[in-house]
């Protein structure tokens, strides 16, 4: 995959469990199958129009809202001396099954919070957003991938899971838990679906014979720059960490003539574009300002990913030195759980999910999100496509220093400026 110059694979784990169940040894198969989009060539764009489906704009500003608010409570307390990576539409996904899964405090906890009022119209403008983020073509590829693996012992609602397939293209398996293959099993389908980046390790799956049902949000993203970096103006340069040390790594350099920029209050910013629509936005906090300070405060940090888009960009020359970096973490988010508000699903005695299986006690045990990305000046330059971030006969009249030399955020945008994946570098090499 030497053609890709971003590359980002991330996993969601929701462990649903039940006591003292006896469970028998028998094969996988499949409940319930999705039909994924077809593919678009990439320069294909009369057909990319086709498929254009209006999403609602009060939904895709919930899903907005969730992603900032989720953002600040789950990173907001990282260790400074590692990095962090989060991907708010992955959660989303999962809380949105669960919500169509669930009913009574159980349901409207979780509808709470992530912001949605009309239940009714979660698995439909879902479908849409699956649709809109999804691509996969000779130039990148952005894929999200459900799954539900089932105890085989339990009995759940076809019907239901059909619809999961149909509004969410979430795959359904029987399995047995006690036997040592399905980890193997869950664990090739994570690796499937992560471009091979997860699901190698015993740390990404390990099946548990008590389980009940294990649900799987995969995300696999890469791209390559509409601007490709020039390797040989690669440099090593000196990284300036949060305690005051420094290392040494690899920046990549580009200078643009005219490009968008934002100058604000503890903050300066600006982007680069993926050719297959989305772009990268990079947050540079001022001098004695934190990553943490921004993240922490869900407004100031849905105002620094926002303003690139608004009236506060500016117009100019931007200066890029940007790190090289590879690394991987996994989040355990139960505990962020209770400041989402969403107490009912982890609690034996409340937890309602009874559209999903009469079967009970069925609650939620655990909620883990694994996650790994690769950035690096890589790619191949299109011949059938070129994009142009501004038009117009402006004059540049300003210039922003975009030098991430120090602790900085990253946001990945995609299509009606969703959230993909944020994160937070505080050392470079660090994996």
């Amino acid at each position: 995959m030497n053609k890709r110059s971003f590359a980002l694979g991330i996993l969601l784990i929701i462990f649903v469990l039940i006591l003292n169940m006896t469970i028998s040894t028998s094969s996988s198969y499949i409940v319930a199958a999705p039909e994924y989009p077809s593919k678009i060539r990439f320069d294909d764009f009369e057909e990319k129009r086709n498929r254009m489906e209006d999403i609602d704009e009060a939904f895709l500003t919930n899903v907005k809202k969730f992603s900032y608010e989720s953002a600040s409570v789950i990173l907001k307390e990282q260790d400074i001396k590692s990095n962090s990576l989060y991907s708010p539409i992955s959660l989303y996904m999962a809380f949105a099954m669960m919500a169509e899964s669930s009913k009574g405090d159980t349901r409207q906890e979780i509808l709470d919070a992530i912001h949605m009022n009309d239940s009714g119209i979660i698995g439909k403008e879902t479908g849409k957003l699956f649709r809109k983020l999804y691509f996969h073509n000779e130039i990148g590829k952005l894929n999200l991938a459900n799954s539900l693996w089932l105890n085989k012992d339990i009995q759940f609602n076809k019907e239901f899971l059909d619809r999961m397939a149909t509004d969410y293209y979430s795959y359904s398996f029987h399995v047995d838990f006690d036997d040592k293959d399905t980890s193997k099993k869950i664990s090739d389908w994570i690796s499937e679906n992560t471009g091979g980046k997860l699901g190698n390790s015993p740390k990404d799956f390990m099946a548990n014979p008590e389980q009940v049902m294990v649900f799987l949000n995969t995300i696999y993203f890469y791209d390559e720059w509409v601007d490709r970096f020039n390797a040989d103006k690669t440099e090593e340069d000196v990284f300036y960490l949060g305690d005051g040390s420094t290392i040494k790594c690899d920046f990549m350099n580009m200078i643009h003539e005219s490009h968008g920029y934002v100058k604000a209050d503890g903050y300066t910013s600006s982007y680069l574009s993926f050719k297959n629509g989305g772009r990268m936005v990079f947050i540079l906090p001022d001098e004695g300002i934190s990553p943490t300070d921004i993240i922490s405060d869900s407004k100031w940090l849905s105002e620094a990913i926002d303003a690139i888009s608004s009236e506060k960009s500016q117009f100019g020359k931007v200066i890029f030195k940007i790190p090289k970096f590879s690394y991987k973490v996994q989040l355990d988010l139960r505990e962020h759980m209770d400041r989402l508000g969403i107490k009912s699903a982890f609690d034996i005695n409340t937890a309602d999910f009874t559209p999903l299986s009469k079967t009970k006690p069925l609650f939620v045990s655990e909620v883990k999100q694994s996650a790994a990305i690769s950035i690096d000046e890589r790619g191949c330059e299109a011949t059938a496509f070129t994009q142009i971030d501004y038009a117009g006969s402006a004059r540049p009249e300003g210039m922003a220093e975009m030098i991430l030399d120090r602790p900085f955020i990253f946001v990945i945008i995609g299509e009606d400026e969703c959230p993909l994946f944020l994160g937070v570098i505080n050392n470079p090499k660090a994996d």
